[in-house]
């Protein structure tokens, strides 16, 4: 969706230039890290790093280091700066014009809009509205010689300028991940990790079926008791957890749950695999 009268377009939060630094065998320095540590020769390299991921032995996890870009909304650039061991660069508003992105060769003001998740055409209508008065009056400021800095105060919250170089190791990549691919996590950035988690599947294989929420990675899940969500009637702008049926072999319990005597006997790992890539493809594709 563009209007031509003040080029504006619509895009999708977006990851690029992924990169695991050291490629598919980045894992061995996990493992070399683990022996120095005292795990012995008699457990084999791969299962060293399988227990490493599965028991969050985090400090061999920060020798593997992991960088990308990321354009997201000027509202959730603040949401992904709370994560902490994270080293970014970021385009500044300060000093470049907002319609110039990355690279760009012509001038477009880009926003971030969830129309999938907005329920008729007349509320998308009023948001996008809102936007393009915000930009107007950002690009009004520019043209009368106010301050980029000045004028950037009144650029949207969906505004698509937060884009970022970033450097950070495993441990803390990991974090993110299992925080943000859970149900619970904004839609934006649900969408940037599921990104994330498939770009590291293709960079390095050997942690397929280690990475997910923080339920599937520690086999329960602390979002106990949230109405909508784990209990209740399902929240309409939540997806449904794949594992909060207790009749499920997907069934992965809550704290609050295991200490009420619930667990499950048959959790049947591959379908989880499963059932949570076809919800990641699905926020990476910002549907």
């Amino acid at each position: 969706m563009e209007d031509q009268s003040f080029d504006i377009k619509i895009v999708k939060p977006k990851v690029w230039n992924f990169e695991v630094v050291g490629g598919k065998d980045a894992w061995k320095e996990v493992v070399y890290s683990a022996r120095v540590s005292g795990v012995p020769p008699s457990v084999k390299d791969r299962k060293v790093f399988e227990m490493i991921i599965k028991n969050y032995y985090g400090s061999t996890l920060e020798h593997i280091i992991i960088k990308f870009d990321i354009k997201i909304s000027k509202g959730n650039a603040p949401e992904f700066l709370e994560h902490r061991i994270v080293s970014h660069t970021g385009q500044s508003t300060r000093y470049v014009k907002a319609d110039r992105g990355v690279h760009a060769k012509t001038h477009q003001y880009e926003v971030i809009l969830p129309l999938h998740l907005i329920r008729n055409k007349d509320d998308a209508d009023v948001i996008l509205d809102g936007m393009k008065k915000a930009i107007q009056a950002y690009d009004q400021m520019i043209s009368r010689g106010i301050p980029k800095e000045v004028a950037r105060y009144s650029l949207p919250f969906g505004q698509a300028v937060g884009i970022y170089h970033v450097t950070l190791n495993l441990r803390s990549f990991l974090n993110m991940l299992a925080l943000r691919l859970c149900v619970r996590s904004s839609p934006e950035f649900r969408s940037v990790a599921a990104q994330m988690y498939f770009k590291l599947m293709g960079e390095l294989p050997l942690i397929k079926g280690l990475v997910g929420c923080r339920g599937f990675m520690r086999g329960v899940c602390p979002e106990g008791g949230v109405t909508g969500v784990r209990t209740g009637k399902q929240h309409p702008f939540y997806p449904p957890c794949p594992f909060k049926n207790k009749e499920s072999p997907l069934y992965i319990p809550t704290n609050q749950e295991i200490e009420k005597g619930d667990k499950n006997q048959s959790f049947d790992r591959k379908k989880a695999i499963r059932a949570q890539e076809a919800i990641f493809e699905k926020w990476a594709d910002w549907e």
